[in-house]
């Protein structure tokens, strides 16, 4: 490591370091780690000490900051940029995810890439064969504790999934398995059912081509558990031909997230490289326990299982917001929480009685900042819960001309089941000139593809794979739409099922004949769209969300005189959309891909029973996801409850019933 103590510190551009900064920035302890706020300048702190080491001498080469989603690795090249660190330098420093970071590691040198698949749909008829491959398999030992799913539940398959994820995170199966079979008990010691036991020991053969190592896919955080797997069955890093063996600086960014997958990586690094590490988290940002996160590793589990003593600093007041909001997040996080803002932080409660008012006042909020800021819109955020919440508020943007990009999900309105309308509406009139934005026309001939299941046949190129004849397809319809008629008519109908066959034949008969603001909703009766949501999506969400979506949909095209004016209107907002800069829009996010973010003005929505916290959801970690969202704001949080239904939070952050009826302000 580099004697940071004894040298002058990095003197930051734009920002003073506190007198807390400066002893982590400055700190010579080799394992370090630090117990932040939000708000506290976590990111901002790890880039200064990576500052100080490269200003040390150390080469940038060989420091490797790790976190765990894509959007946390931006937060900290920003903040690398904002306190002065030259951009060549920056783009010199090794920052990654924990995914990204494994699948380097594994990748073989002369292979191609193993095929990563990261959608619950595409993972299902892999699901199915582990299913059927213990139906043919299975012996007589447990028939009362095996209860294989039917075909074509999708409940079973979200819910498998959602296990896989966890005992991989988790790394339960790994660590406590012994050479028997597995067992009825067993399983109840990981805590998890018999069937979704053996479905899962299955599921990994076939994904791991017999156990094999290297993989026929990897789902979502499949990279991090094969390495961490690897390293468990006695694989070391002198086996990983691309391992950083020269590594000097480990640091690790919202190491609440960490797992048992990838604290079992964290330890190799440590083991093998002798380096300085600096962890920095938040023990109430845990808000990805369904894969296992766990502050735990925040503890003293780096000395138990490397003997390395821990040094712990603080990181205390928050910078980002002023006393007012501090003392909300206090509240809601039942702790001590200061502010060293230089301004205080404005916190709001509204009340709305039903979706229009909530709307009505979102649209309010965002037209006085527009004034107030002069189009200054990208310090404005709208954090949502789940990705379905977004649709009538898109369609009032849409309709006030106010621009917006969206962030961890799509717009409504490039959602596969709203593009499957568009696509089928065009197909009907045989005329491409609602959806004009090429990438829009590759997305849309994905969506129908998806959505009706239909293999694509060439003859003379039966060799070749589905994914590169679709993209052939594709290039083909986007350079000129007056192929998409003749693909549909060729390619999809005669390849899928009958009763497929049927609801579209019946669906573009409507589409053709039909007129009038009603068009729509006669389109997605004639194709039973309940039924094809449900027989499509796994995640009994995602089926709710995309009924929502469409009926959004219809119901705004009833204000148009027909569906094709309303989707003409629909493609002239998004060409817009698209020509105005995004420093000039809003951000329409989902909370969770906003974790190491901040805005001047976040506005969190839907604060209602069955709503937020989700039901479905851990409790603690519904809470840790509001935490997050509430931190985001520096000069405005507000709030918008349901006045007969509010919340349970609402109550939490210290609200009384009258200010729950709390108008929109003047």
């Amino acid at each position: 490591g580099f004697p940071l103590a004894t040298v002058h510190p990095y003197q930051p551009k734009h920002i003073t370091p506190t007198d807390e900064q400066v002893a982590v920035q400055m700190s010579a302890e080799r394992t370090l780690i630090i117990e932040a706020n939000a708000g506290a300048a976590k990111t901002t702190t790890l880039a200064l000490r990576m500052a100080q080491a490269w200003t040390t001498g150390m080469p940038p080469e060989r420091c490797l900051a790790l976190t765990y989603t894509d959007t946390a690795c931006q937060a900290l090249q920003a903040a690398l940029r904002k306190i002065g660190v030259p951009a060549p330098v920056v783009a010199r420093f090794r920052i990654a995810s924990f995914d990204a970071f494994c699948a380097a590691m594994l990748q073989e040198p002369y292979g191609p890439p193993v095929e990563q698949i990261d959608t619950q749909e595409a993972l299902r008829p892999y699901v199915w064969e582990a299913v059927q491959r213990i139906e043919a398999n299975e012996s007589e030992r447990w028939p009362e504790e095996l209860q294989l799913p039917s075909a074509g539940d999708a409940g079973f398959i979200e819910d498998f999934l959602a296990t896989a994820l966890w005992l991989k995170g988790t790394l339960k199966d790994d660590l406590e398995r012994d050479d028997g079979p597995a067992t009825p008990d067993y399983a109840g010691d990981l805590g998890i059912g018999y069937t979704q036991l053996k479905v899962f020991r299955a599921y990994e053969r076939i994904r791991r081509r017999e156990l094999a190592d290297e993989p026929l896919f990897r789902g979502p955080y499949d990279a991090t558990y094969d390495l961490a797997r690897r390293l468990l069955e006695g694989d070391t890093a002198a086996s990983l031909r691309p391992w950083p063996r020269n590594l000097q600086m480990l640091l690790v960014d919202e190491m609440h997230d960490m797992n048992a997958a990838s604290f079992r990586v964290l330890r190799e690094l440590l083991d093998s490289t002798q380096c300085q590490f600096c962890g920095v988290g938040d023990r109430d940002q845990v808000i990805y326990g369904a894969h296992g996160a766990d502050a735990v590793f925040m503890g003293d589990a780096i000395t138990v299982h490397t003997g390395r003593p821990v040094a712990r600093l603080p990181l205390t007041p928050s910078h980002r917001f002023g006393r007012k909001l501090a003392a909300k997040a206090g509240r809601l996080a039942d702790k001590p929480y200061g502010s060293l803002a230089a301004h205080d932080t404005a916190v709001q409660l509204l009340g709305y009685d039903d979706e229009a008012e909530c709307v009505d006042l979102i649209a309010h909020q965002v037209q006085h900042w527009r004034t107030a800021t002069r189009g200054k819109m990208a310090g404005l955020a709208v954090l949502l819960r789940h990705p379905g919440q977004s649709i009538a508020i898109e369609n009032r943007l849409l309709a006030d001309g106010v621009p917006y990009t969206v962030s961890g999900f799509e717009s409504y309105l490039l959602r596969p089941e709203v593009l499957l309308v568009r696509g089928l509406l065009a197909v009907a009139t045989d005329n491409f000139d609602s959806v004009t934005e090429p990438r829009t026309r590759e997305k849309l001939m994905r969506a129908l593809v998806f959505f009706c299941g239909a293999r694509i046949v060439v003859k003379g190129r039966e060799h070749e794979s589905q994914h590169d004849l679709l993209a052939d397809a594709i290039r083909s319809v986007t350079d000129n739409p007056l192929f998409l008629e003749s693909f549909f008519t060729n390619q999809i109908l005669p390849n899928v099922e009958p009763a497929m066959q049927r609801r579209l034949q019946r669906a573009l008969k409507v589409a053709k004949e039909a007129h009038g603001p009603d068009t729509l909703a006669r389109l997605l009766e004639a194709l039973q769209i309940d039924a094809v949501v449900r027989e499509v999506f796994v995640s009994r969400q995602r089926r709710a969300d995309a009924l929502a979506n469409l009926a959004g949909l219809s119901h705004a095209a009833q204000a148009f005189g027909s569906a094709r004016d309303y989707f003409l209107h629909l493609n002239a907002a998004e060409q817009r959309q698209r020509e105005l800069r995004s420093t000039a829009s809003l951000v329409l996010a989902h909370i969770g891909h906003v974790k190491g973010l901040e805005f001047e003005h976040v506005l969190i929505p839907y604060l209602e029973q069955g709503a937020f916290p989700d039901p479905q959801a851990p409790f603690a970690q519904e809470k840790n996801t509001l935490y997050v969202g509430m931190t985001r704001a520096r000069q405005q949080l507000t709030l918008l409850a349901h006045r007969q239904r509010p919340s349970a939070f609402v109550a939490q952050l210290g609200y009384a019933e009258s200010t729950q009826a709390a108008k929109a302000p003047t």
